[in-house]
């Protein structure tokens, strides 16, 4: 049995900023402040727009309002569907305490060679659209927030309140996009690996998860994020190496999607 109070007692004197692990009882933990993401300005307007022209249809009405605890009752809410989130062990009204899950993929992958590193993707993927073939959604998708721990992955952040409202299926293709679009030139993949392997990721989610909402917010926004990423390409102080790995990550889906 855990004594909650001496642990939360324990995360408030080891915490300096917004989350951070500490040893507690021989065990390793994380505590995370609790705290509200403020709406972005025209953020309504933004989802709004954005769930009728790309999902075709009307902002969901969102299950979780925002708050404070918004991560805090995702984590419970996931956790009581059967979704592998790190267990919440203790939680006041300015701080949770969680279960330390393993080593972030991002960086497992970085250590991978290259045939190691696409079958580890690969299961990713098909990871993914299991959670979505189940009515899920993430919203931090990316590779950095899924955890390995004895052969099981964890999935991490669940922050974003204001996807709460998207559509299904476009929730479900943003974290689709958020998965792929870090792996581009990420770490030792060049560009002929990342031409090769985002149609190889894409494949393995929807042969898992062949979802046509999804596909067709992906065939929507292309045109959007085409006509982007031509504008952003020759401006000044943006990195050339998020420009370059956009145009490959655009590249693989309209060849994918054609």
């Amino acid at each position: 049995m855990i004594d909650r109070t001496a642990l939360l007692a324990a995360a408030h004197q080891a915490l300096r900023g917004k989350v951070g692990s500490f040893t507690w009882a021989g065990q390793r933990h994380v505590a995370k402040r609790l705290t509200a993401k403020r709406p972005l300005p025209g953020e309504r307007l933004l989802i709004g727009w954005c769930s009728r022209r790309l999902a075709g249809q009307a902002p969901r009405t969102p299950a979780l309002p925002p708050g404070p605890d918004y991560e805090l009752r995702r984590l419970q809410t996931l956790a009581a569907a059967g979704v592998r989130v790190p267990p919440v062990l203790a939680f006041d009204q300015e701080l949770m305490v969680l279960a330390h899950c393993g080593q972030d993929a991002f960086e497992i992958m970085r250590g991978l060679p290259r045939n190691e590193r696409t079958r580890f993707l690969t299961r990713l993927a098909t990871e993914l659209a299991d959670l979505h073939a189940a009515g899920h959604w993430h919203g931090g998708a990316q590779i950095k927030n899924i955890l390995v721990q004895d052969g099981q992955t964890w999935r991490i952040d669940f922050e974003e309140s204001a996807l709460e409202a998207l559509p299904l299926p476009l929730a479900q293709a943003y974290d689709l996009l958020l998965f792929l679009n870090i792996l581009p030139l990420a770490g030792p993949v060049d560009e002929a690996e990342s031409r090769e392997l985002l149609p190889q990721l894409l494949a393995a989610y929807f042969a898992r998860h062949p979802a046509l909402p999804v596909r067709q917010c992906l065939i929507r926004l292309l045109p959007w994020a085409l006509g982007l990423w031509r504008i952003a390409r020759p401006l000044r102080g943006l990195s050339r190496k998020s420009i370059h790995r956009a145009g490959i990550l655009i590249d693989s889906l309209e060849s994918f999607l054609a």
